[in-house]
């Protein structure tokens, strides 16, 4: 049983120091240093050690041995909590010494092996302090789970032997008692710090380290050795310590340190991590797309217009950026395409970005190509329901009008999805059309009627003619209509306009109407006032 402590040992705090043996025997006792805190779990026998008269008639179960030796003199006691609080989890110790030996323990001087349960105590810890008068309890139902704590002195050595016979919980140590007051009474461990952790970088997952780059983070005491180990348990035990390179398949991978002070046995342990990074942090899911103006089905990419966008603020000096058409490629970094590349769109290639100083620091990029068609328009037409002098509101006629936008007189903009334009003057107009994905534009002109809503025939040079607005040229034709549809008056959009007679006589105060038929196959009605 090589591996017993394997559960929360607290690294900052613990020192000891112990043979190439199981802790489960005295032999392989692990020695107490430092400020003395342990926190582990006791798990299997060794060799069963507890023989002789004061054992409080009790054998090992599952038992971790500890050797403290004391420094300064007082007493000294500890507490033993499990991490579980369940009264089912029954944990017992004994003590051997002043300056016992493996070989020759003799009775154990202090010993409890009550059980919680049994006892009816309101917890399951157990321990020893300077309340207490009794020197053993138990077992089952005697005692209150505390005995007297020891009585210590510089140079004396002692013995400890953690036992659970019933449950499984890891446990703590708290030493207490007059010796540990301005500091503990146990030898110095090595003085050692955490190290940095190492970090490098492989989208396969699969890193070297050299571990020992850490040594002089660690420990610059003379009189240590300093190993690594895969796990807390073999650091703990000093087993298979890593040589050479170390080779790690998971994305972040603890490493236990173990300084051990070569002058009296006390050890220390640190950790840091192994840390594999996916690769370098860029743009993964790119579109880059093209306009099909000749309706080829076919236009040239050229992919490095992406390489700024793909790369995401990443040093491009320190950076190789390459192409692929599949991600397979890209992976074994086989077959790289060239930066103009010909494509119907729909379908996907690979970037790698790799770092310069390592190509196997990499992580890939997708992008998909688009083929964009520009707008095919046939025909604009324009309705206009309300038409006055300048400020009108027109809807554009489009077939398929939600796959474009939109914008009259300026090709640049701005454009907007809705067919629906306000305050547009009256005249000839340009719409510019574009798709939705700026592929290209389109443009076709429009017309727009204006005319005033009434004119004054009074000779006053003001408003003395009636007339459609804005159209100036073409044969567009007027016609006007009293209310009961008699034709008044027919006339050309590039006249004049209307005086108000017919056949030279005045005609009065009223509601005229008025048809409008463009040579671009528009027609307008509409009613007007003349006022006298």
């Amino acid at each position: 049983m090589k591996k017993i402590l394997n559960v929360l040992l607290i690294l900052g705090n613990l020192w000891f120091g112990m043979a190439q043996n199981s802790a489960n025997d005295c032999s392989g006792a692990i020695k107490i240093c430092g400020d003395g805190a342990i926190s582990s779990n006791a798990d299997g026998v060794g060799r069963q050690e507890l023989t002789g008269s004061n054992n409080c008639n009790s054998q090992e179960h599952n038992s971790l041995w500890l050797e403290i030796e004391i420094t300064k003199a007082g007493t000294l006691g500890f507490n033993l909590i499990p991490t579980s609080s369940d009264l089912n989890i029954d944990y017992d110790f004994f003590i051997f010494g002043p300056n016992a030996n493996c070989g020759a323990l003799g009775n154990a001087i202090r010993c409890s092996t009550t059980n919680p349960l049994a006892s009816n105590a309101s917890t399951n810890r157990t321990g020893m302090n300077d309340m207490e008068s009794d020197t053993s309890e138990g077992p089952g139902a005697s005692g209150n789970n505390f005995v007297k704590a020891l009585d210590v002195l510089p140079g004396e050595t002692y013995f400890i032997v953690i036992d659970r016979p019933i449950g499984n919980s890891p446990f703590k140590l708290e030493w207490t008692g007059t010796s540990t007051l301005g500091g503990f009474p146990f030898p110095d461990g090595p003085r050692i710090n955490k190290p940095n952790d190492l970090e490098t970088c492989n989208s396969n997952g699969v890193s070297d380290f050299d571990v020992s780059s850490t040594s002089s983070e660690i420990v610059t005491q003379d009189n240590t050795t300093l190993t690594y180990h895969e796990s807390l348990a073999d650091a703990s035990d000093n087993l298979n310590p890593i040589r050479g390179m170390y080779n790690s398949n998971q994305p972040v991978k603890t490493i236990y340190a173990r300084v051990e002070n070569n002058m009296n046995g006390c050890a220390k342990i640190t950790d840091f991590d192994l840390i594999i990074n996916d690769g370098p942090l860029i743009k993964q899911d790119n579109i880059l797309e093209r306009c099909d103006l000749d309706l080829n089905g076919m236009e040239e990419y050229v992919l490095t217009d992406l390489t700024g966008t793909i790369l995401n603020g990443l040093d491009p000096d320190s950076h190789d950026v390459k192409y692929f058409q599949t991600q397979n490629d890209a992976i074994n970094y086989r077959n790289a395409i060239e930066s103009d590349y010909p494509s119907t769109g729909e379908e996907s290639v690979y970037a790698r970005v790799s770092e310069r100083e390592n190509l196997l620091c990499y992580n890939i990029a997708e992008i998909e190509l688009t083929l964009n068609a520009p707008p095919q328009i046939e025909s604009v037409g324009v309705f206009q329901p309300q038409v006055n002098s300048n400020s009108n509101t027109i809807t554009l006629q489009v077939s398929n009008a939600s796959d474009y936008e939109y914008s009259i007189g300026n090709i640049d903009g701005p454009y907007q999805t809705s067919t629906t334009f306000k305050n547009v003057n009256s005249g000839f107009q340009t719409v510019y059309i574009r798709d939705l994905k700026g592929c290209a534009i389109v443009s076709t002109e429009i017309v727009i009627l204006g005319y005033d809503s009434f004119f004054t025939p009074n000779f006053d040079g003001i408003n003395d003619f009636w007339q459609i607005k804005g159209i100036s040229s073409g044969n567009n034709l007027v016609h006007i209509f009293d209310r009961y549809g008699k034709l008044l008056k027919k006339l050309k959009t590039t006249d004049r306009g209307w005086d108000g007679t017919f056949n030279g006589i005045n005609l009065p105060s009223d509601d005229y109407w008025f048809n409008v038929r463009l040579q671009n196959g528009q027609e307008f009605n509409g009613h007007f006032t003349l006022v006298r």
